[in-house]
C-alpha cells in the first residue's frame, strides 16, 4: 500500500523528502537535485517528515484552512459599509465553511481561474496564500505592520505571489491616505525585507544560463508543461465567467474605499491577462500567472456576497432560525468532509508502488528506476528513485531542457503496445545516474539483451539491467 503523497505533493515534496533524511532512496533520484523553487516550504516541510511523518502534513493544512476562514470573515466585514447588515461572523464562517467542504470538486466561488487555488485539501505551497489573505485582513483593520509582514510571509512559502503581495500591500497602504507617510513606510519597508530572501533565490538560483537557453525553457514550460496554468485560451470558460461575476457582484456591495481595493486587484489580473492573450509569446509573463491574483480575490468576494447577503435575514423573525440552519448545514458538510478527507488518508494500491519496492528488495534501495512518465507518485509514495516522470519538473532553464529530454525517451520507450523498443531505451540507460531497473506495464514486455526479467505483478513486470541493450 502507497503513503499518502497526493497530486501536487509528488512534486513540492520531493526536495523536503530529500532533505528530510527520511527518504534515502532519492539520493540517486535526478529531480530530486535540481533546483528547488520553494527552499523555505522545504525548510518547513523537512522536518515535519523527518520528526513526525506524513501524517502531520494534514494537520498542518487544517490550520491553514482554519485560518483561511478567519481572514475571509474579517476581511470581507471590514470592506463592507458600516451601516450595511450582516450576519455573524460565526454564522459567515460556517456558511463558508459548508459551501467549501460540500461544494463540488471545481470549488466555484474558491477557486481562482486557471485551475489554480489558494487552498486545497492536501498541503502544497500554494496553500501558504492563506497568509496573503489574513495580512489583508490585519491591513484593513488597521494593523498595517503585521498586516505587511504576515501577507510577504506567502511569498516566502510560494515566491509566485511576490506580485500578489506588492499589490495587496501597496494598493492598501496607498488608499490609506489620512495616514502620515511615515506610517505607510515602515510597513512598506517590512514587505521589502521580508521579501528579499525569495527575491534572492529566484535571482541567483533562475537566472537565464544564456537568451537562447531560457527562452526555449520557457516555451516548454508554459506551452508544454503547464499551458493550462499559462494560456487563457485554454483556460477562459464556464468557470472563469463565473469568478469574473461573483467579483463584479461584490463590487456592488463594499464600501467606496473597498471598490477602489478590490477593483485595482481585479483590473491587473484582468490586464496581465489580456497581456498574454494579446502578446503569447511573452513567456515570462504568462509564467509570473499575474491571474493567481483571482486565488485570493475569489474567494475574499465571495466572503464579501455571504457576509452581505446572510445579513438581510438576520434584520427579520427569521435570525433565530437561520443560525440553526446555518449550523445544521455546517455539521453535514464537517461530515462529508471527515468522510472524504478519511478516504483520501486510506492506504491504496498503486500502479508500480509494489515492484519498485520489489527492486529496491532486490538491489540497492537507491538503485535508479525506470518507470511511464505518467507514474510520478513511485517517487514518493514507494518511495524510489525514478528517471524522470512528465508531472514533476524543474524551474532552472538548463534542468527544464534535460526534463524535457528525459522525459521525450520515456514518451518513445512507453509509446504505443506490445514489446518495448530496445533502441529506445538505450539512451535512458546512458544517463547519468544510470537505472538499473525497468518497470513494464501490463501488457508490455522488454525482449531485449541485456535485461531480465526480475519479478511480475498485478500491474507489470519488473526486469533488472545487466547491460546496456543493444540497438533493436
Amino acid at each position: 500500500m502507497s503513503r499518502p503523497f497526493v497530486v501536487n505533493q509528488n512534486t513540492y515534496l520531493v526536495h523536503a523528502a530529500r532533505s528530510s533524511g527520511a527518504y534515502p532512496q532519492l539520493a540517486a533520484d535526478w529531480f530530486a537535485h535540481t533546483a528547488d523553487p520553494t527552499p523555505f516550504f522545504t525548510w518547513l516541510a523537512a522536518p515535519l517528515l523527518a520528526i513526525v511523518g506524513p501524517g502531520s502534513l494534514p494537520a498542518l493544512n487544517a490550520l491553514l484552512g482554519a485560518a483561511c476562514l478567519g481572514a475571509l470573515v474579517l476581511a470581507a466585514e471590514a470592506l463592507l459599509p458600516d451601516d450595511a447588515p450582516r450576519a455573524p461572523r460565526w454564522v459567515v464562517a460556517c456558511a463558508l465553511a459548508a459551501a467549501w467542504l460540500a461544494g463540488p470538486r471545481s470549488q466555484i466561488g474558491f477557486a481562482g481561474v486557471a485551475d489554480q487555488h489558494v487552498i486545497r485539501n492536501f498541503l502544497q505551497p500554494a496553500n501558504f496564500g492563506v497568509l496573503l489573505l489574513v495580512g489583508l485582513a490585519l491591513l484593513l483593520r488597521g494593523r498595517p505592520r503585521a498586516g505587511a509582514a504576515i501577507a510577504a510571509l506567502s511569498a516566502v512559502l510560494h515566491p509566485t505571489y511576490i506580485p500578489s503581495v506588492l499589490l495587496v500591500v501597496g494598493a492598501a497602504l496607498a488608499l490609506d491616505r489620512d495616514a502620515p507617510w511615515r506610517q505607510r513606510a515602515v510597513p512598506a519597508a517590512l514587505t521589502g525585507a521580508v521579501l528579499a530572501p525569495p527575491l534572492l533565490w529566484t535571482a541567483t538560483r533562475f537566472a537565464p544560463s544564456d537568451a537562447a537557453t531560457f527562452h526555449a525553457a520557457q516555451k516548454i514550460l508554459a506551452d508544454d508543461r503547464i499551458p493550462h496554468h499559462t494560456s487563457p485560451q485554454l483556460w477562459f470558460g464556464g468557470e472563469a465567467v463565473v469568478c469574473a461575476l461573483i467579483v463584479a457582484a461584490a463590487l456592488l456591495l463594499v464600501r467606496r474605499s473597498g471598490k477602489l481595493l478590490l477593483g485595482a486587484y481585479a483590473a491587473v489580473c484582468v490586464l496581465g491577462t489580456l497581456a498574454a492573450v494579446v502578446v503569447p509569446g511573452l513567456y515570462t509573463l504568462r509564467l509570473a500567472f499575474p491571474w493567481r491574483i483571482s486565488t485570493w480575490l475569489v474567494p475574499l468576494s465571495t466572503a464579501v456576497l455571504f457576509t452581505a447577503l446572510l445579513g438581510r435575514p438576520m434584520r427579520r423573525p427569521a435570525r433565530r432560525v437561520l443560525p440553526c440552519i446555518v449550523g445544521a448545514v455546517w455539521v453535514i458538510a464537517m461530515v462529508i468532509a471527515v468522510r472524504q478527507g478519511l478516504h483520501r488518508m486510506r492506504p491504496r494500491a498503486e500502479p508500480g508502488v509494489a515492484l519498485a519496492r520489489e527492486a529496491q528488495r532486490l538491489g540497492s534501495a537507491a538503485d535508479v528506476i525506470v518507470s511511464p512518465p505518467s507514474w510520478e507518485h513511485l517517487r514518493l509514495n514507494a518511495p524510489a528513485a525514478i528517471f524522470a516522470d512528465w508531472k514533476s519538473h524543474p524551474y532552472a532553464d538548463r534542468e527544464v531542457l534535460e526534463w524535457d529530454r528525459r522525459v521525450g525517451l520515456l514518451s518513445a520507450l512507453y509509446a504505443g503496445e506490445g514489446p518495448l523498443s530496445c533502441g529506445a531505451l538505450s539512451p535512458i540507460l546512458a544517463s547519468a545516474p544510470a537505472p538499473r531497473w525497468v518497470i513494464v506495464p501490463e501488457g508490455a514486455s522488454l525482449p531485449c539483451a541485456g535485461v531480465e526479467l526480475a519479478a511480475q505483478g498485478a500491474d507489470g513486470s519488473l526486469y533488472r539491467v545487466l547491460g546496456e541493450p543493444p540497438p533493436r
